[in-house]
């Protein structure tokens, strides 16, 4: 029943992020495949993770166009992170949940663009992360998103906690049995 409902969380994800942008034109500083890769990924699984990671950046890539791969190794690379400082740090806080998707936003952007700027196809790039031209347009864009990922998150994470409430309430008993017996 997990695997369903992350598999419809991350289609829901990937059909919003497809559809806002060309009405809310703020909306494409937002990824909800990372937001969603995130959230799993803080459940403290990192075959999970890396597993929600790989799925939502290969479609992702599928339908945006561009190098198919690149998203997912990064989107993957991201759920494997998360989840091992989700192991070893408790991040049940909300503000810290935020901060770690901030972080993460910047992190996979940077590793987006860099594996694009690696294989050299920056005339792709353009067309995946449009408006960049310069390192500061660069610098602003990573700000952005970083920002915009975080705030939306914040709305994302409340109603993810209540489609998957029975971990919700296992992560808060290991929390419980790991940092208080």
């Amino acid at each position: 029943m997990q695997t369903f409902k992350i598999a419809l969380t991350i289609v829901v994800a990937l059909f919003v992020q497809d559809l806002l942008p060309g009405y809310l034109p703020f909306f494409q500083y937002i990824d909800l495949p990372l937001i969603v890769t995130v959230y799993v990924a803080l459940q403290r699984a990192p075959m999970l993770g890396m597993a929600t990671g790989c799925a939502s950046g290969l479609a992702h890539d599928a339908l945006v166009g561009g190098i198919l791969g690149v998203g997912g190794f990064s989107r993957t690379l991201i759920g494997y992170i998360v989840a091992m400082v989700s192991i070893k740090l408790s991040v049940e806080n909300p503000l810290t949940r935020l901060a770690v998707v901030g972080l993460a936003s910047v992190v996979h952007t940077v590793l987006f663009v860099g594996l694009y700027q690696m294989l050299r196809q920056e005339h792709v790039l353009e067309q995946v992360l449009p408006h960049v031209g310069s390192w500061g347009e660069f610098g602003a864009t990573v700000g952005w998103r970083a920002m915009g990922d975080a705030l939306t998150a914040a709305g994302v994470f409340m109603v993810l906690d209540r489609v998957f409430a029975e971990q919700r309430a296992a992560r808060r008993m290991a929390i419980k049995r790991r940092f208080y017996e």
